[in-house]
């Protein structure tokens, strides 16, 4: 007889700085972000620390690896005769390698609550830029909302890119891409993240242009350029 046990174990494998990891780990419940803004906001940022640090660990085993003849993640530890190479440090190579797989995963998870709470955060600012309201009455007159500050600034716009072909352009300051405005904006690393989120999908882009506001429907995609936009978005000087 044969039995089947169902298992809740995850095996998934992708690529992360280079490397493809398998992932056999369990299935974990995702901790649940806070539920205000402010506290998103210290606990975007407190993320983003922990990933900064990762990602430089990641850069130091790298550098070990490439210093280390450029041994890599699978490059042989052995010579053609079967042993131990001695032009490299075989400790250290074994140690960034293991290193670089735990680093990898944890990057993953980090990045997986960033989603998460970013998520959140876009869905909270959104419901309050837009709650729920009673049907106007007779003879009443709708207000426009008042417009957002700006907090970005479009730069280097190519040719044919979706940006181009969204009707942006150089020096126009982003006042909201989706969800996102400059209350709820924290680092770069936001912008990143809605655009990630929106690939293949129009997103509502508010900008100034000489003073004028316009909105703009924005579509991530591929192309024949790098990246999914074409351009790039940096922070409006204050």
């Amino acid at each position: 007889q044969h039995y089947f046990i169902q298992s809740n174990l995850r095996m998934t494998s992708e690529v992360i700085n280079g490397i493809e990891v398998t992932d056999y780990r369990q299935q974990a419940q995702l901790e649940q972000p806070p539920d205000t803004i402010e506290e998103l906001r210290g606990y975007l940022n407190k993320l983003s620390e922990e990933r900064d640090g990762i990602q430089k660990d990641i850069e130091h085993h790298s550098e070990v690896l490439r210093r280390e003849k450029n041994v890599g993640m699978d490059g042989p530890l052995v010579d053609e005769e079967q042993f131990p190479r001695s032009d490299i440090d075989l400790v250290a190579v074994r140690t960034s390698r293991q290193q670089m797989i735990c680093l990898t995963n944890d990057m993953r998870g980090v990045m997986e609550r960033i989603e998460v709470a970013l998520f959140k955060l876009h869905q909270i600012s959104l419901s309050q830029l837009h709650p729920p309201s009673a049907p106007p009455q007779e003879g009443a007159i709708r207000t426009p909302a008042p417009s957002r500050p700006p907090f970005l600034v479009v730069r280097g716009v190519l040719p044919d890119s979706p940006a181009q072909n969204s009707g942006l352009q150089d020096e126009d300051q982003i006042c909201q891409m989706g969800s996102l405005h400059k209350d709820n904006f924290t680092n770069l690393g936001d912008v990143a993240e809605v655009v990630k989120l929106s690939v293949n999908k129009a997103v509502p882009v508010k900008v100034l242009r000489g003073g004028t506001p316009k909105t703009l429907a924005l579509k991530p995609r591929a192309w024949h350029g790098r990246g999914v936009l074409g351009c790039n978005v940096v922070e409006l000087d204050s």
